[in-house]
């Protein structure tokens, strides 16, 4: 098999495992999933705890229709709020949208920190180098 090949098709299957892992964990202690857990995070992040809903497409990896139905979703149990013009509509982090991510926190980085220690440290830095270099390959860039 291909070397490029094989090595995206090995990251697809420890990202569905990572995924499935912490999907299970965060829904089980949070009520949420890690789709969730990785937007209230990157508003968690953000100045303000707002982010417009253009600008959340790319991180999250999704198109812009499904991070609004997920938008939607996380607005009815008031961890969110949509707010502005209908051409500059922004996510805004609530207090309890920022209370839950910060203890979802503590959850995915015990299950990362667990399926991380099995590999050598040299090996993760040099992988997490090599997966943000990927990331940001103008071959992935979405035009």
């Amino acid at each position: 098999m291909n070397t490029n090949l094989g090595f995206c098709l090995a990251l697809h299957r420890a990202h569905a495992s990572l995924q499935f892992k912490l999907d299970d964990e965060l829904g089980i202690h949070h009520g949420i999933s890690f789709n969730d857990f990785a937007l209230l995070n990157l508003l968690a992040q953000a100045d303000g705890g707002r982010v417009s809903i253009p600008e959340l497409v790319r991180p999250l990896g999704q198109p812009q229709s499904s991070v609004l139905r997920q938008l939607i979703m996380l607005e009815k149990i008031g961890l969110v709020v949509r707010e502005g013009a209908t051409g500059f509509r922004q996510a805004v982090l609530r207090p309890a949208g920022l209370a839950l991510v910060n203890s979802a926190r503590e959850t995915a980085d015990s299950i990362c920190t667990e399926a991380v220690e099995s590999i050598a440290p040299s090996a993760v830095e040099m992988v997490s180098a090599a997966l943000v270099t990927l990331a940001c390959t103008p071959t992935l860039a979405l035009s």
